[in-house]
Formats: C-alpha cells, sequence, structure tokens
C-alpha cells in the first residue's frame, strides 16, 4: 500500500459500516484465512475489487462484503522509526538472490546474467533494491508440428511453496524474503516490431498455491513463442529482512500454459 502505507506504520481500523463501502476507501479484509489491507477499486454486486496502492494491477480475484473487517481510520507513520531502528544493522539482513527456470519437454530458456541495483558486490541485496534478470525462451524449436496454443512463463508452484515460512511464522531468511519481493516482467517476440510489453506486476505476498494467476509472469502465443521471446524478470526487495544468513533462488518454470 505504499506510499499511503509503509512497511512499519502503524495502522487503525473502525468496524465496517452496514452498506456498501464506498470506491476508494481503504478496507482491512479477511479472505481465505488471511487479512489484507487494500483500496476498494471498484463494487459489482456484492464483489469487492481490490488494489494495493503500490501494484499497477488490481487483485486476482475479488472478495465478498461479507469478508470486509473494518475501514482505515488512520496510519501513524512509525515506518520513520522502524527504518531508523534498522539502518545499524541493515548489512546483517541482506541476502544473495539468484533465479532459475525449468523448462518442459520441446521448449529452451536460456538464462542471461543477473544485475542488480542497490546490492553489494556479493549481490546481496538490501531493502529498496532490485535485481534483473534477461531470459531468452523459445517453444517446439525442434519439431515440425504445430506448437500448442499458449505458454506460460510463471513462478514454479512446488519449488516456490516448498521455500515459504510455515504459516505465521516469519521462518528464516530465506523464507522471510519469499514473502517480500515485488516481481514485475516485461516481454518482447524476437521478431517482429520488438517492442517490449509490461507483462506482470506481482507480489509474493500475495502469492497462492491454489490460483496459478497469482504466479503468472507472461504468457505467448505459440506462433509467437516459437519464433523466441526475450523476457525481463525484475524481483524488488520490499523493507527489510529480520536475520542475516543464507540465499534464496526464485523459482520459474517456462512451459505449455
Amino acid at each position: 500500500m505504499a506510499p499511503t502505507i509503509r512497511a512499519g506504520d502503524l495502522v487503525v481500523t473502525l468496524p465496517q459500516h452496514v452498506g456498501a463501502p464506498s470506491v476508494g476507501s481503504v478496507l482491512l479484509v479477511e479472505s481465505e484465512g488471511r487479512r489484507l489491507l487494500h483500496r476498494l477499486a471498484r463494487y459489482e454486486e456484492g464483489s469487492l475489487w481490490m488494489k494495493g496502492d503500490a501494484s499497477v494491477s488490481g487483485d486476482s480475484r475479488p472478495v465478498n462484503s461479507s469478508d470486509v473487517i473494518g475501514t482505515l481510520a488512520m496510519v501513524v507513520p512509525t515506518s520513520h522509526l522502524y527504518r531508523a531502528f534498522r539502518a545499524t544493522a541493515q548489512f546483517t539482513a541482506e541476502l544473495p538472490v539468484s533465479m532459475r527456470i525449468s523448462s518442459a519437454a520441446g521448449v529452451t530458456a536460456e538464462q542471461g546474467p543477473k544485475y542488480t541495483f542497490g546490492a553489494d558486490a556479493q549481490g546481496r541485496l538490501l531493502p529498496g533494491a532490485y535485481a534483473l534478470w534477461s531470459t531468452l525462451l523459445h517453444a517446439c524449436s525442434d519439431t515440425i508440428a504445430a506448437c500448442p496454443g499458449s505458454y506460460a512463463l510463471r513462478i514454479d508452484a512446488a519449488g516456490f511453496a516448498n521455500l515459504l515460512p510455515p504459516i505465521g511464522s516469519v521462518g528464516t531468511p530465506a523464507q522471510a524474503l519469499a514473502r517480500a519481493l515485488r516481481i514485475t516482467t516485461r516481454c518482447q517476440s524476437v521478431g517482429g516490431s520488438g517492442a517490449w510489453n509490461e507483462s506482470s506486476d506481482l507480489f509474493t505476498a500475495e502469492w497462492s498455491h491454489e490460483n496459478d494467476s497469482s504466479g503468472l509472469l507472461a504468457m505467448h502465443d505459440g506462433a509467437i513463442a516459437q519464433g523466441g521471446v526475450r523476457c525481463e524478470v525484475k524481483a524488488l526487495l520490499l523493507g527489510s529482512l529480520p536475520a542475516s544468513g543464507g540465499s534464496f533462488t526464485l523459482p520459474l518454470s517456462w512451459g505449455p500454459a
């Protein structure tokens, strides 16, 4: 919800009154066992479509009116204090970050170099820093048969689920990092105009093993994928991590959708 609410801020909510909430208000909702504080983007016949202020796109699915717990009443900007306390220990919160792409049969994924901004010489990220990887993706280039209809680059569900902390726990530094990333992706076809298209903007804190769209980074038509697609994947570290030590590898997969 940055810049409205930043990591470390204290929020005060009031119980939601009877009636439809107003568009633009910040609501505290509980859905599928977790609580979320997002802004109401639109209201459609009992379905509330929410959106975080720091997100380009809205949430992938709506919540019900009955899921609303309260409305944001006040933000106490304690994040300034939080950042001040964390400043002296900032370098102990760094972690080396890398990426790995697994490919399905009949496709290839060539991973290029990693570029880091706001990291040290070992590639360890500081809060607000990011890592960027370039990839070259191909599909069914070794066959004359027609390609499947579409191909997807996404967070590998099984691999990423194994990296998450236990429910209700921060976990290790690497596990905390798994829930503290904003991942954006842009792609261009190797042939054609070569124009870059923004294809994803997601937060790993909202990732769900049951919801495929929560980990989707890019989707391409089979004919385009056969000619080759170049993508850049950017992982931004949101906030500070609780401790030092360990490393983190973001697992991705490329194959038929």
